[in-house]
């Protein structure tokens, strides 16, 4: 691949710093739900599905979700706080903006790829936003979420390239594996410096100072450093 013929993008936590707002969310969630969320298992949640993180909270809190009603009733809890909090504080990540900005001058076509829910899209959009993307694909648009495949196969569909064609962006382990089993070429810049390689990709610090040209040579990515 000589030139990207699309770059798909992670939201939370790649281009908008959210995951701060979520670990409120989750703290208050998994206090509900019988003990306090440490910082391991919150990593285990980064960019998972909900039914993963379920899942995930299940296992450590000891508090069962193993019914429709107790899984939308606590669902609904999050997403409402989750909301609230969006709704008064969402900053850009550092670099994204700059990097939306330099590839809309390109003409480089752009996908939004996340497993938020579409119900809490609203406030991230308006801080991103929307019509940069060619376009959205949302937690709840796909059979599975990520780290299936599924979300940047859309993705790939949706703006007509081959995933092979793509470069995508992501902060999780969840979402650099899901664009790694797509058939991506992916650019993994964790939001934690604790969390692990993955097999597949390039992995850099920092957006600050990315742009198509680096994107182009993922030799420089491993060089520069924020």
């Amino acid at each position: 691949m000589t030139t990207p013929h699309a770059v798909f993008l992670d939201m939370d936590g790649t281009l908008i710093d959210s995951e701060k707002l979520w670990d409120i969310a989750v703290g208050e969630l998994s206090e509900e739900m019988g003990r306090r969320v440490d910082d391991e298992t919150r990593r285990r949640t980064l960019g998972a599905s909900t039914e993963t993180f379920f899942a995930v909270l299940s296992e450590y809190t000891g508090h069962a979700v193993d019914t429709p009603e107790e899984f939308a009733r606590l669902k609904a809890i999050l997403h409402t706080r989750v909301a609230e909090l969006f709704a008064t504080d969402l900053e850009w990540r550092p670099g994204a903006q700059d990097l939306l900005d330099g590839l809309a001058i390109r003409g480089v076509p752009l996908a939004l790829v996340t497993n938020t829910e579409s119900a809490l899209m609203a406030a991230p959009l308006d801080v991103i936003g929307r019509s940069r993307f060619s376009a959205v694909i949302t937690g709840d648009a796909v059979a599975n979420a990520k780290p299936a495949p599924d979300p940047y196969l859309a993705a790939a569909e949706a703006l007509s390239v081959a995933p092979g064609d793509a470069v995508a962006i992501e902060d999780s382990v969840t979402g650099a594996s899901a664009a790694v089993s797509a058939g991506c070429r992916v650019l993994y810049v964790p939001t934690e410096p604790e969390q692990p390689d993955v097999d597949g990709t390039t992995r850099r610090d920092s957006l600050v100072g990315v742009d198509l040209d680096v994107l182009l040579d993922f030799s420089r990515v491993g060089e520069l450093k924020a």
